[in-house]
């Protein structure tokens, strides 16, 4: 199959989810919100029929844009789904408002590559709700790089037709993105510098809308706020009811027709090729008649497809060359990413500790009731307990509160170097330069594992 047409497979992938699911009340990590999105496409056709539910391992890890072999982390995130508790807050049509809680994933496992799991009835009718679907692009959420722009976009994407977003309370917003419980987020100008503006600039680069935000005011104080909502030309995507490629194909629908799964016949065509799928298609059409399959046609046919049953010599060997050379090529890479990396790090914890010491100078210069007073009032300004103990443990070195650290004392009109002042002053690579390596070199690998 061509690169081209599997962009437009993947495009094609739209989730239908029921819109008060997108009103979620639980802190997911932005792995496990991609994670509900993608289980939930690839369970839908048998939501209210089937009790488990299975995926491959390695298509599930595709669908996120998680590159990553450590089945470990995979396993993590699909644990947290299982001890999430989500709350559902919904206007209804008659204007009151039903409120419901649950388990978001009763039950997973994952054995030889594959991962079955399940959903509770209520949850499943909940999900299946034709009437109130919103639909969601898994190729835009593949390419999120952040929680906030996840959830904005799954918040605006379906207002798509209406131009705007409904209005939201600041409060009930703060809530939708997570950051309800967080301090430093209540002054509605630290919630829109750090979370509104960032996912509004993600999703408008990364998706098939374009996002503005509108508020409203009373007095001096924002009390709520909503989105107008448009479609981004250069990045519209087209919809899984319209067919494609994909569905078109004659060996696709011979694999539907076998009871193939449609999430699995779309990864079969994608991986192996139309031909290949054929040549396995003959081989066990062939074994059934002869009386040669002991257990399932389906069975032996998915056996055929991915242990590639009778297909040894030339084509075999060149496959496997071809693999091996991708191989090398992303283990140089890797090796490459390893080494920027520790210059990344190195240029980084350099930098902190040379703006360290000139805030050392200035808080030493200080009387010590005037540093104690400093300390505290810092301390106040963190977030949480563990970024106030990191502070004890680290003092103005402390790694974790850093970026706090440098705006504290900036505020307090101390003059400190930028990264770039920094490098040049004493020779050395820019950190944040050094990231922008990193993030190219890391956009390459994935690049790599897109064209195997």
């Amino acid at each position: 199959m061509s690169q081209e047409s599997k962009k437009v497979s993947r495009d094609n992938q739209i989730l239908k989810k029921h819109v008060a699911a997108i009103h979620i009340g639980a802190k997911l990590s932005l792995l496990q919100r991609k994670l509900v999105n993608a289980l939930l496409y690839n369970a839908y056709d048998q939501l209210l029929t089937a009790q488990n539910h299975e995926i491959s391992a390695s298509v599930l890890c595709e669908m996120i844009g998680f590159d990553s072999k450590n089945i470990g982390y995979l396993k993590g995130a699909l644990k947290g789904l299982m001890e999430t508790v989500v709350e559902f807050d919904v206007l209804e049509e008659d204007g009151e408002r039903s409120w419901e809680a649950m388990v978001l994933l009763p039950y997973a496992k994952i054995k030889g590559g594959t991962c079955t799991y399940r959903y509770e009835r209520a949850l499943a009718e909940k999900l299946y709700h034709p009437d109130v679907y919103s639909k969601i692009n898994l190729s835009v959420l593949r390419e999120m790089n952040s929680a906030h722009a996840l959830v904005l976009y799954e918040n605006c994407y379906r207002f798509e037709g209406i131009g705007h977003t409904a209005w939201w309370d600041v409060d009930v917003f703060r809530k939708l993105m997570g950051v309800d419980t967080m301090s430093s987020y209540k002054p509605f100008k630290a919630l829109n510098r750090n979370v509104i503006q960032p996912a509004m600039k993600e999703v408008n680069k990364l998706s098939n809308i374009q996002v503005e935000m509108e508020t409203r005011m009373k007095g001096r104080s924002v009390t709520g706020l909503r989105f107008i909502v448009r479609p981004n030309r250069q990045l519209s995507l087209v919809g899984m009811e319209t067919e494609d490629d994909i569905t078109q194909n004659p060996a696709y629908q011979a694999l539907l027709a076998e009871g193939i799964s449609k999430t699995l016949a779309r990864s079969w065509l994608l991986e192996y090729g139309e031909e290949h799928i054929f040549d396995k298609l003959d081989l066990a059409s062939s074994q059934a008649a002869s009386g040669k399959i002991k257990s399932s046609k389906a069975g032996f046919l998915k056996a055929a497809v991915e242990q590639d049953y009778h297909n040894e010599g030339a084509a075999k060997k060149k496959a496997l060359e071809a693999a091996q050379e991708r191989k090398a090529a992303r283990e140089k890479l890797e090796r490459e990413l390893e080494a920027l990396k520790t210059a990344h790090r190195d240029a980084e914890t350099a930098y902190r500790w040379s703006t360290a010491e000139i805030i050392e100078e200035a808080f030493q210069g200080l009387s010590e009731d005037q540093r104690e007073a400093v300390a505290a009032e810092f301390q106040l300004g963190l977030s949480s307990a563990i970024y106030v103990n990191a502070f004890k443990k680290g003092g103005w070195k402390d790694r974790l509160t850093f970026p706090d650290i440098k705006k504290f004392w900036e505020d307090r009109g101390l003059a400190l170097p930028s990264p770039a002042e920094w490098a040049q002053k004493n020779g050395s690579k820019e950190p944040d330069a050094l990231k922008l390596q990193v993030e190219e070199l890391e956009a390459d690998l994935k690049k790599t594992v897109v064209s195997v």
